[in-house]
């Protein structure tokens, strides 16, 4: 596995998590507890932002060096 495949692999799992999380809200009735899904999905969101971009400045950086 190289580090393109290792960073698609971990957005993937972001990305599953976040439409669980989505299914969760929409089949609950309590108001908080569906504002806490949603919450739990928008940090989500968050952490891959900073995931894709924290790994394209490794892969940026690693496409810089020649060996």
């Amino acid at each position: 596995m190289n580090l393109s495949e290792a960073i698609e692999m971990v957005a993937k799992d972001e990305r599953e998590l976040q439409e669980k999380y989505l299914k969760m809200a929409d089949q609950e009735t309590d108001p908080f507890v569906k504002a806490f899904f949603n919450r739990i999905v928008k940090d989500a969101t968050k952490h891959e932002k900073k995931l894709r971009k924290k790994y394209e400045k490794i892969l940026a950086s690693l496409n810089k060096k020649t060996f």
